[in-house]
């Protein structure tokens, strides 16, 4: 399934969380305390590619793109901003994020 990155980052509230974490990581996959539990719990497997900057591909098959986890839409869009391409693992549980990328 393909879904659209986040078009306003600015009204995302897990955004600009994942994007300092991505960053200040210096090259290590980080874990993002997101302040909020509750919502999806689990793991989720995206691929962002060169060939799309829209939309990042996923292994979640949904009937409405919308019902999408906004937490890993965020995730997905602040992994294209930083510029970086493949396929990643991201995790939620309780309030935290773990992002790490596949082989």
């Amino acid at each position: 399934m393909n879904i659209p990155h986040l078009t306003h980052t600015g009204r995302s509230e897990f955004y600009p969380k994942i994007r300092e974490s991505l960053r200040q990581a210096n090259g290590a996959w980080p874990v993002v305390p997101l302040d909020k539990t509750g919502g999806y719990s689990g793991d989720v497997t995206i691929a962002i590619l060169h060939t799309n900057e829209d939309e990042v591909e996923t292994d979640v098959e949904l009937g409405d793109w919308t019902r999408f986890p906004a937490r890993i839409r965020a995730a997905a869009t602040a992994l294209r901003d930083a510029g970086l391409r493949g396929r990643f693992e991201i995790d939620h549980e309780d309030g935290q994020l773990t992002v790490r990328q596949q082989p």
